[in-house]
């Protein structure tokens, strides 16, 4: 293979081609594992396998949304931290559907790119968590997402409606709350539970 001399101009175009690519042929493998999951979905008789396909058909979708951005700013380090809770939070009324109320509120204004994935995920998490536990007394349920940012600290915070939980508790039997707590580490980010009226959960991370 014969070696590559060039501008250093021409060298940084080049590699921006190249994560262009490689961003596009992701987002493609993305998409088509989904629609892989979803035809599994349809087809299973058991509850419990389609239980796990759909959460993991969620998972993949939050995934690609924040895929999508990265596609989107070619070679800016960051990502619109607005555009990827609309993202999340359009995914998610898509797969709950009408009965279930989500509504966003995004003030950060940029995020790390190497945070939008793990975030993307967190939130998705969390969304699950409260449509399946935080239904209020009249079986509404109703979900408030925030992010926001102050003094280098990003805030992602999910409240739902509903009767709250004991994180400690929930976390030893809940596989997302532990994937939610693993991706907090990973980031650098502080994962907590208030319960009050409903569940409040805060996911606190560095602007890296």
């Amino acid at each position: 293979m014969q070696d590559f001399h060039g501008t250093s101009s021409e060298i940084v175009e080049l590699r921006e081609q190249l994560l262009d690519e490689l961003n596009h042929r992701l987002k493609n493998n993305l998409q088509i594992l989904h629609s892989l999951l979803q035809t599994a979905c349809r087809k299973t008789r058991s509850s419990e396998a389609r239980e796990v396909l759909s959460d993991t058909i969620r998972r993949i979708a939050s995934m690609g949304t924040a895929q999508q951005l990265f596609y989107s700013v070619h070679s800016s380090t960051d990502v619109s931290g607005q555009k990827l809770l609309e993202g999340v939070c359009a995914n998610a009324r898509v797969f709950f559907g009408k009965q279930v109320s989500i509504t966003h509120d995004g003030t950060t204004g940029s995020l790390p790119k190497e945070t939008a994935v793990p975030l993307a995920l967190v939130l998705n998490e969390l969304l699950t968590n409260a449509v399946k536990h935080g239904a209020n007394d009249r079986g509404q349920v109703i979900i408030s997402v925030g992010l926001s940012q102050r003094s280098g600290l990003h805030e992602l915070c999910v409240q739902d409606s509903g009767p709250g939980f004991n994180f400690g508790n929930a976390q030893g039997r809940s596989s997302g709350l532990r994937l939610v707590t693993m991706l907090a580490q990973q980031i650098q980010g502080i994962f907590a539970v208030e319960r009050g009226p409903g569940a409040r959960c805060t996911l606190r991370f560095p602007d890296q």
